[in-house]
């Protein structure tokens, strides 16, 4: 009775050990799956291509430049966004909107200090 328990335990074993091998092989044999590389960020985007770079998406997940066009509207004293008109085209310069993006949280973040300053008082 020992002897056939043995016998499968070696057969157990064996087919295991086969098992473990092919998957190992099929693994292997996998090529790596495609992956996107991300688009090198260009000096100088598109209002679209802002607006992905600073993920301002709608629900689609497409990028909505409303936002983006508003700012650069704004009068000289409200901090216009910083763009540069090539023909009918906006352009905007990388570290010029990332410079501008944190002067306006900083900006931002005074306003609504000095407001809550105004409602405590």
């Amino acid at each position: 009775m020992l002897d056939k328990y043995s016998d499968l335990k070696e057969e157990l074993t064996q087919l295991f050990d086969r098992t473990t091998l092919d998957a190992i092989a099929l693994l292997l044999a996998e090529s790596e799956p495609d992956r996107v590389a991300p688009e090198p960020l260009p000096d100088w985007m598109t209002a679209s291509q802002l607006a992905r770079y600073w993920q301002l998406v709608n629900a689609q997940g497409e990028p909505t430049t409303a936002a983006i066009m508003k700012w650069t509207k704004r009068s000289e004293n409200e901090h216009p966004l910083p763009h540069a008109c090539m023909g009918d085209l906006l352009r905007f310069k990388r570290e010029e909107v990332d410079r501008w993006a944190q002067e306006e949280a900083g900006r931002r973040r005074v306003e609504n200090n000095r407001k809550r300053l105004q409602l405590a008082s």
